[in-house]
């Protein structure tokens, strides 16, 4: 079995390690446990019935609105009688949404400080973690690539792959101690903003290097630089 750990990254291992007793899972720390989701976490507890009031206002949003870094993009605003028949599935603070088609394009998303009209497609998987489950490290470890690849493997399907609901939260978690949970969850909001303000500079200076490169050739066909000699 090949080791997971991540040494290669300097962070400290844990002193030992044992069996998950899942082969896709491989070992984990000794003091974790690994778990099937249903067991830490309901799924898709709340929706919008049939009986409605037409006029009840919504913020809804679908799967083409979810971006795997950014989040939600978009919500629009609608009425129960003008919303689409898959805006059903409520959603409140500490909720994690999962794609349940193409689940390979990660829209899998945290809620937080949401209006309480928000309202997702049915095409989610609406997860809620039980008190056992600390809401920031779930938001974490559902978006890990050993979960989402098993959800993807059990996908149906050739050109939009998709699973039930019942059948992703069957799948096992890797479950540290509450307490190790929400340090996890510190540690990584704290690390993945530092590589997000990382990945923004980079960005930065390749739109600059863009611009110097567009003004570049202007000035060179133009006749604005005397380029005579520079080539040797």
């Amino acid at each position: 079995m090949t080791d997971q750990r991540p040494n290669e990254h300097s962070y400290k291992a844990y002193p030992s390690y044992k069996a998950s007793g899942i082969e896709w899972l491989g070992e984990i720390p000794e003091h974790w446990d690994a778990l099937r989701l249903k067991n830490i976490a309901t799924y898709n507890d709340d929706a919008l019935g049939e009986t409605t009031d037409p006029d009840f206002e919504i913020l809804y949003t679908d799967i083409s609105s979810v971006d795997k870094i950014a989040g939600i993009q978009k919500k629009e605003m609608m009425t129960f009688e003008n919303a689409p028949s898959r805006a059903r599935r409520k959603v409140i603070d500490g909720d994690v949404i999962i794609s349940t088609v193409r689940t390979y394009l990660r829209a899998i998303v945290p809620i937080s400080n949401s209006e309480s009209s928000l309202i997702v497609s049915t095409g989610f998987a609406v997860i809620r973690p039980t008190e056992r489950f600390d809401s920031r490290f779930a938001s974490y470890a559902l978006r890990a690539p050993y979960f989402v690849e098993e959800v993807v493997a059990n996908s149906v399907g050739v050109s939009y792959p998709a699973i039930n609901a019942s059948k992703l939260v069957t799948f096992n978690i890797a479950l540290p101690p509450k307490e190790d949970q929400s340090e996890i969850a510190t540690f990584l909001e704290r690390e993945t903003k530092r590589i997000d303000t990382l990945i923004e500079k980079v960005r930065e200076s390749i739109e600059k290097f863009r611009e110097y490169r567009t003004a570049l050739i202007s000035a060179a066909v133009t006749g604005k630089i005397d380029v005579r000699g520079e080539v040797a």
